[in-house]
């Protein structure tokens, strides 16, 4: 299955337009992940994109495509917040059956299983509540043509939409029918369309209009996720610390791409998986090379002596080391720790938990320490100081718990000690996803004292 994805520059400024996300250089990011899971599940990965995109994604990051088709420059009369048009564009310009992957949706398996027998495939169904309906209302005063199709939906007749994180299928000429209708849709409204600078469309013209022809034309559709999905309620799709043992398919909507601690788990995936693209980013953008000054370079084998490295000196208790290091070492280790302390305490593993580096206690705030002085700010409750001064430098499990039991007043009940208990662990998993707390096994542990 020719797997594809699309990149249109919209005639910007591609290294100092965010396209949605909350700095620059997270969206380039968001693609070496991308592109880099794809092609370790498929052999033909092809990109449709404008001679801007080809030039940062191909020329600087040596992104690795198998085929770049360099076409979207025609939309650039388009307003550039009409962004799902360069993804259409890219369905009409394939005529053999594809599957078009979002450049914020990252794979951990095949997809392609889930088209099957079906004609298309998409992510997921979703229902449309009031979120998309206020977005709706919003632009309906503009739209003096809609397809046939859409009118159901405009009647409130259905409720319905296809989220396209994936998109794709055999039916071409269901889809190049479906394509040619969505700029008919458009087109015929743009002038409206761009008083109102057109962002709110792109759900309409591209995600409702695919769910009413499919409908209206009996077409089968495979999920590849099998959930029907409230248009605002995509919990966990940005949870890197799952994957691939729990997830195995992200995808960074728009509200992930403002949130600093998912873009954040999204460099250190980067760092530890696809160093040497980093570098690549750190080149295009103008930044210091973090790995260079600290003495390491951009190879998957030296972020793994670099993980090794950061957790011997955490047990040790040996941590006096540059900030940029030493908080280069902690973005990288605690990637996947929360995932890995939740199988530690399910299994009653023995295990030890410690405290990392680069973050500090402020009034009511824990403030953690960044890549390039960046900082990240969480409210700190009550329990924090219980936790922190149990803990010390490295508590065993038990131990924890035994002295967290200390500070309870002697009137607490005994039948709540337990809740208790679970209640610091529970907080303990959020320190450790803020990347301020570790878990190591006892084995680990053991080995490293033993290694000394």
């Amino acid at each position: 299955m020719k797997i594809i994805q699309s990149f249109w520059t919209g005639n910007k400024n591609s290294l100092t337009d965010s396209y949605g996300w909350l700095l620059p250089i997270f969206n380039y990011l968001s693609w070496i992940i991308s592109c880099n899971q794809l092609r370790r599940y498929y052999d033909d990965v092809t990109l449709v994109t404008d001679s801007q995109g080809y030039d940062v994604l191909i020329n600087k990051l040596h992104l690795p495509y198998t085929d770049v088709i360099v076409s979207l420059d025609c939309l650039n009369h388009y307003n550039p917040n009409l962004w799902a048009l360069a993804k259409i564009k890219a369905y009409q310009s394939i005529k053999e059956p594809f599957i078009h992957v979002d450049g914020d949706v990252f794979i951990w398996t095949k997809i392609d299983e889930s088209l099957k027998n079906h004609d298309l495939i998409v992510q997921n169904e979703e229902t449309t509540t009031d979120y998309y309906g206020k977005m709706w209302r919003d632009i309906r005063h503009a739209i003096s043509y809609m397809p046939e199709e859409m009118k159901r939906y405009d009647l409130h007749i259905d409720n319905k939409a296809y989220n396209m994180g994936i998109f794709g299928g055999t039916d071409i000429d269901f889809i190049q029918r479906y394509t040619y209708k969505a700029f008919d849709f458009v087109d015929k409204n743009i002038k409206m369309v761009n008083k109102l600078q057109g962002t709110n469309f792109n759900i309409f013209f591209e995600q409702v209009l695919l769910y009413e022809m499919v409908l209206s034309e009996g077409k089968t559709t495979g999920c590849f996720i099998h959930e029907n999905i409230g248009d605002n309620q995509y919990h966990d799709f940005a949870n890197f610390d799952e994957v691939p043992d729990k997830r195995k398919y992200l995808h960074l909507l728009g509200f992930y791409k403002k949130q600093l601690q998912v873009c954040k788990k999204m460099e250190s995936f980067v760092i530890r998986y696809y160093p040497e693209y980093y570098q690549r980013l750190e080149r295009l953008f103008a930044l210091p090379e973090i790995f260079t000054a600290s003495d390491y370079e951009y190879t998957t084998e030296c972020t793994s002596l670099l993980e090794q490295d950061y957790m011997r000196k955490l047990v040790l208790g040996k941590v006096q080391l540059p900030k940029n290091t030493s908080v280069l070492m902690r973005e990288v280790t605690s990637l996947g720790k929360s995932w890995e302390l939740q199988q530690l305490l399910s299994t009653n593993t023995i295990f030890y938990i410690m405290r990392t580096t680069d973050f500090h206690l402020e009034d009511d705030r824990i403030i953690v320490k960044g890549l390039r002085n960046s900082e990240l700010s969480f409210p700190a409750l009550r329990i924090d100081k219980i936790i922190f001064e149990a803990v010390g430098r490295a508590c065993e499990r038990k131990v924890f718990e035994i002295k967290a039991l200390t500070y309870l007043d002697e009137s607490f009940p005994d039948s709540e000690k337990q809740n208790y208990i679970k209640v610091l662990w529970k907080r303990i998993f959020l320190l450790v996803d803020i990347g301020v707390m570790l878990p190591v096994t006892k084995q680990e542990y053991d080995r490293i004292l033993l290694k000394q």
